[in-house]
């Protein structure tokens, strides 16, 4: 039998702007990136096991770095939400004064698997029919922990609003 395969639908969760920006000028910058991981767990209620780094880069000539992390919080067996914090900033090696620039969004993706035409079909029924009010619920409960942790993050780390 064929591996199924599936409807994926995919939206951000924050609209229409979809970024929250955040800009931080001071002293180690870089020590806002280390505390990162506990801030995302405790702004997305979520365990280690659903927290994913993507990338880091670290340049030891000029202080720069570069830092991805998601995490990942499921609601049920088709709908996800993907958390995602963004560090882009660069700190002086010998004074420690920086900058750093943060991006968070959060994406909702919801997964369907499907083995024949008519089991598409039906899926979509479904969809429109259902789910997609369920799915609202899901993308506002999203929202509510994106900025929960914008909240988290600015309050843990002392950067004040502007």
């Amino acid at each position: 039998m064929a591996d199924p395969e599936t409807i994926k639908i995919e939206d951000y969760v924050l609209s229409p702007v979809e970024k929250i920006y955040i800009t931080y000028k001071g002293q180690k910058p870089l020590s806002i990136v280390k505390q990162a991981d506990n801030i995302m767990k405790i702004g997305v209620d979520i365990s280690a096991s659903s927290l994913f780094n993507m990338h880091f880069k670290y340049d030891t000539t000029d202080g720069s770095f570069y830092n991805k992390l998601y995490a990942k919080r499921g609601f049920d067996k088709f709908t996800n939400a993907l958390f995602y914090i963004e560090f882009n900033g660069q700190q002086n090696l010998e004074t420690g004064e920086g900058d750093i620039r943060i991006i968070i969004y959060a994406t909702i993706v919801t997964e369907f698997p499907y083995a024949n035409s008519l089991q598409r079909s039906m899926w979509w029924s479904y969809y429109h029919m259902f789910y997609k009010i369920y799915r609202n619920r899901c993308r506002i409960a999203a929202e509510k922990y994106v900025y929960k942790l914008r909240d988290t993050f600015m309050q843990i780390s002392g950067i004040t609003a502007p």
